[in-house]
């Protein structure tokens, strides 16, 4: 071992102090309790040249420029054109004034005085036509909504929209121009002119003061008002005496004061031509970095940042610097801390990446224990609980600063790695060593090395760690977790699941669980032997964990590949168990200074694994690759109020429906800004997207939505961004709601909704659809009744089919019986008389001709009986050849002459068995009538076919008659008629004496009977 004397490190603990002292003047002016951040064109300002800012009554920044008025939310700029012209000229703001009615006065660069409506949809010109057209050179509207204009000679007031001129300057100061208007906390109306101070009693403006220069004005919180002039800053009473507070200017420069601003803490902003901005309060005046150094307007919004418009450097805000960047500033270039401790003296000592070891004194860094034993770079330091300082020097093994003394392990100790990645004191007292080139695991237990053996493909180690209950962990970068039991290093890795994904950071926890940070898939837990893990899909803000630290607010802070976050570890622990789903990160970056920070770590630094600390004093120290970051959690504690969300436009299918405020809203668009409004819109739209914002301006980023669109979400839905997009809605009424969160879990409450009505097409109407019910309902009566009504016409037809079928079988029974039974009975008669007479051949042969005759006639019946009920003889075809035929051998048997006169080729028309017996009954009666009364000796018949009908004539040239015969053929003349009756067809006769006789059937196709 190597000791050294007392004296020595005393010595150079000495010169380091010297040296803090250098750096610290050095380090002040880049590292200020304040920060700036600015946004300029490239951010959406429409000019560099921010001429006035005011915050409105719903806490939109209105942010007046040379070429156009903006609305900031603190994302976004949104150009607002309060005049008709197009012109930059006639747009360009010279002063905005927030109006107590909830409007804007908006003074542009043509001299033209506006009011901006509340609803922000019109403005208005009051009493243009009275007052002067000379240039406008101050506005002020007062406590009591009086509105106040100074032009280059007089005052003017104008009172429930009639102007009067107030005031001449004759009695005012002549040199210079006309300054600022203010009231003071009494309510006394305060005027500048030149280097004049005046204030307004009995009616008439009196003179209070004269300042060395032209004095700008500026309300005071007490008593009286602040007053800039020059380069001197004076407290001013209604008196009229001042107060000198101090020059807050080299006497020699020519920049003067332009702008001044008393902020909610009572410190004074002053704003100056060209030497910047300077703020004042009891220490006294400091200067305060901004974008451009010429400051034309200043404001305070309700959360407490100052916003500085400056003449081409864009707009500026500025609070309270939370975190701090720092390095070690000795040499030509900042040198970074990447290993980091604090020892029981809560003095903080680092390593750089350089390899210095440094030490913290007065608020600096500086390079400390120079004249220590080692040769090489050193790589990390770590302080144990007995106030030992343990540093892992290159190449020579690892030291202990004890009392006053070095002590040394190196190779002839045992010492194996030639680099120490990381230094572990345990609560028992050993000290557990992390070493590379060959990886290694150490113990430094009661002044011996032992070595523990690592398990094969492992990589390097990466993280190191003890939990509640004194277990050491081990994590590497081939993802493979380990711990130390009984003097082994035994792999875990089943425990985690693990993957190839390196383990950049190992965290316990009081309540025994070990958090585990991957590379690339987030954070996991290992508690009471279950693993789990969430990753940026569940609201983590970086899948890249390679440090992590808790403070004594409720957050686990993190840092990773972009920058720093911090999530409640309540949150986490919910998420962990399954019991929510998403987690929210709260992150850093630009708004707190932070650009392009990425934190150190195992993956990116082969000779170490940075650790994060948290001081005694309730900072987090986190290192990054370009700098120390410094975390002051009560600095960056979050207000326990949300901020209020509201809609700031409505699009549907790409076209802008509604936004909040605007001078076209009035006309074409729908003002959102009215509680009542209601969206109606067509069923066509396609798509339909809500934009929205939350008013808050400390870490707007930050900010997160949930909405909700009542009548189609269950629950509300979690943004991702500051939009909710829809697919096309069905008709109906909805109504949307969105809340806004700064990050702390409180939700504000939910303005008022807006209603969103989609009209139906016409089919969805109700009158349509009461229409398509009736239409339905008769529909089903009238089909109900067709069906009812066909079921009864076919019963009818299958009853008239069955009547007439029984018909037909009656008429065949009565036919066999009266034509067939009748002939039979006289067959019968006539066989049994000749049997009687067969002693007398000659009776006997007369009775059988008879019977035999009579056979025939019975044959010729039956034959006519089955043609006429045999279906296939139902076409027209044969009806007209058996009519022929029949007719030519029954005239034939009686000696008459028959012309038959019937067409070739008749159609093919179905004939009912009905119809062709009643048509060659009616035939045969007119034939037997020739026969029997007519003494003809010629008969023509004739048979016509047309689309209608089907005509039988039988015309004969016998003896005739007139009138018709009572007597005799009366019967058969009254058969024909009926027979044609009851099919539906027509019978005529037409007879003269010595004429003859033509009778007429006509039989038409579409009658029928049931």
């Amino acid at each position: 071992m190597i000791q050294l004397s007392t004296r020595l490190i005393r010595h150079g603990l000495l010169i380091c102090l010297i040296s803090s002292f250098v750096s610290a003047t050095l380090a002040d002016s880049t590292n200020s309790a304040w920060f700036t951040r600015v946004w300029q064109t490239d951010d959406g300002l429409p000019n560099n040249q921010v001429t006035s800012i005011v915050q409105g009554r719903d806490g939109y920044l209105w942010v007046g420029t040379a070429v156009g008025l903006a609305r900031f939310d603190g994302i976004h700029f949104t150009p607002f054109s309060y005049l008709d012209s197009n012109s930059n000229e006639d747009q360009g703001v010279i002063e905005l004034l927030p109006s107590r009615a909830g409007g804007l006065w908006i003074r542009s660069r043509r001299g033209a005085i506006v009011c901006l409506s509340p609803d922000f949809s019109k403005t208005s010109i009051p009493a243009a036509k009275s007052l002067p057209t000379d240039k406008v050179l101050a506005t002020f509207e007062d406590k009591d909504g009086c509105l106040w204009i100074a032009y280059p000679d007089s005052i003017w007031q104008v009172k429930n929209g009639r102007a009067t001129r107030f005031a001449d300057y004759q009695n005012m100061s002549s040199s210079g121009i006309a300054g600022r208007f203010a009231n003071d906390s009494d309510g006394n109306l305060w005027f500048t002119k030149g280097v004049g101070v005046y204030l307004l009693r009995n009616g008439q403006f009196e003179t209070v003061t004269n300042t060395p220069y032209r004095a700008h004005l500026e309300t005071s919180r007490s008593k009286g008002v602040w007053i800039a002039s020059g380069k001197q800053l004076f407290k001013c009473d209604t008196n009229g005496e001042l107060r000198d507070c101090g020059s807050f200017y080299p006497e020699d420069s020519h920049a003067g004061s332009t702008v001044v601003l008393e902020d909610h803490t009572g410190a004074v902003w002053i704003g100056t031509s060209s030497g910047g901005l300077f703020r004042y309060s009891e220490s006294g005046f400091e200067k305060i970095e901004t974008s451009h150094l010429d400051i034309l307007s200043l404001a305070e919004d309700r959360e407490g940042n100052l916003w500085v418009g400056t003449a081409g450097g864009g707009l500026d805000r500025i609070n309270t610097r939370s975190v701090q960047l720092e390095s070690l500033n000795t040499g030509p270039s900042p040198a970074p801390i990447q290993s980091i401790c604090e020892d029981d003296n809560s003095r903080l000592w680092g390593v750089t990446q350089n390899g210095l070891l440094v030490s913290r004194v007065n608020g600096q860094w500086i390079p400390a224990l120079t004249n220590a034993p080692w040769v090489d770079a050193v790589d990390c330091v770590a302080a144990d609980r007995s106030g030992a300082l343990w540093i892992g020097a290159r190449n020579s093994g690892l030291y202990c600063l004890r009392d006053g003394q070095f002590f040394n392990w190196g190779t002839d100790n045992g010492f194996t790695g030639h680099v120490v990645l990381a230094l572990l004191p345990a609560a028992t007292g050993d000290l557990w060593i992390a070493e590379q080139a060959p990886v290694a695991l150490q113990c430094l237990h009661k002044g011996q090395l032992l070595s523990l053996k690592i398990p094969r493909n492992i990589g390097r180690i990466t993280a190191l760690a003890e939990d509640a209950a004194g277990t050491i962990w081990v994590g590497s970068e081939m993802g493979a977790l380990l711990r130390v039991e009984s003097g082994n290093l035994v792999d875990a890795s089943a425990l985690v699941k693990s993957s190839p994904r390196s383990i950049l950071c190992l965290y316990p926890t009081a309540d025994g669980s070990l958090w585990i940070g991957y590379e690339g898939t987030g954070l996991g837990r290992l508690k009471d032997g279950h693993f789990n893990q969430i990753q940026t899909g569940q609201g983590l803000a970086d899948g890249y964990i390679s440090q992590m630290v808790a403070d004594d607010e409720g957050w686990l802070w993190f840092a990773g590949e972009h920058g720093i976050f911090k999530v409640r570890h309540r949150e986490l622990e919910l998420a962990m168990d399954g019991q929510a789903d998403r987690v929210r990160s709260i992150s850093y970056g630009q708004n707190e200074g932070l650009f392009s920070v990425e934190a150190d770590s195992a993956n990116v630094s082969p000779y170490i694994f940075p650790v994060a600390l948290h001081s005694h004093d309730d900072r987090l120290w986190l290192p990054l690759r370009k700098a120390l970051a410094v975390v002051d959690p009560k600095i960056l504690n979050l207000s326990t109020e949300p901020p209020s969300a509201l809609l700031s436009q409505v699009t549907m299918d790409g076209q802008t429906i509604a936004s909040y405020g605007g001078l076209d809203t009035a006309e074409t668009i729908a003002n959102l800004c009215s509680p009542d409004l209601t969206l109606r819109l067509p069923p066509t739209h396609r798509h339909l997207e809500f934009n929205f914002t939350a008013l808050s301006f400390n870490a707007p980023e930050n900010i997160r939505f949930r909405f909700r669109l009542d009548g189609l979400d269950n629950d509300w839905v979690d943004a991702t961004t500051r939009s909710a997009s829809y697919s096309r809605l069905s008709a109906g009424n909805y109504a949307f709601r969105v809340e806004a969160s700064s990050g702390n879990g409180l939700w504000n409450k939910a303005g008022i909704p807006l209603s969103v009505v989609v009209t139906p097409f016409f089919w969805q109407t109700w009158w349509f659809r009461f229409s398509l019910l009736a239409f339905f309902t008769f529909s089903v009566i009238a089909v109900a009744r067709y069906v009812s009504f066909r079921r009864l016409r076919r019963r009818f037809q299958a009853l008239a089919q069955q009547a007439a079928l029984d018909k037909e079988r009656t008429r065949i029974a009565r036919d066999l019986h009266d034509d067939l039974g009748g002939s039979l009975t006289q067959v019968k008669q006539l066989f049994e008389l000749a049997l009687r007479n067969h002693a007398s051949p000659e009776k006997m042969s007369h009775y059988l001709r008879r019977g035999l005759a009579k056979t025939q006639y019975g044959i010729k019946s039956l034959d006519e009986t089955v043609w006429a009920v045999n279906p296939h003889n139902d076409s027209l075809p044969h009806l007209i050849d058996y009519i022929g035929q029949a007719s030519v051998e029954f005239l034939h048997a009686a000696d008459i002459r028959c012309r038959a006169d019937l067409p070739p080729n008749p159609p093919e028309r179905i004939i009912s068995v009905e119809a062709r017996h009643n048509l060659f009954l009616a035939v045969k009666e007119a034939l037997t009538n020739v026969v029997r009364h007519a003494h003809a000796s010629e008969v023509q018949l004739q048979a016509g076919v047309t689309e209608e009908s089907l005509t039988l004539t039988i015309k004969d040239n016998g003896k005739g008659f007139e009138p018709a015969p009572a007597a005799a053929g009366a019967d058969g003349l009254r058969n024909m008629q009926q027979r044609m009756a009851e099919i539906g067809g027509r019978f005529h006769i037409q007879s003269q004496i010595g004429a003859g006789t033509t009778i007429s059937l006509t039989y038409f196709w579409a009658a029928r009977k049931f």
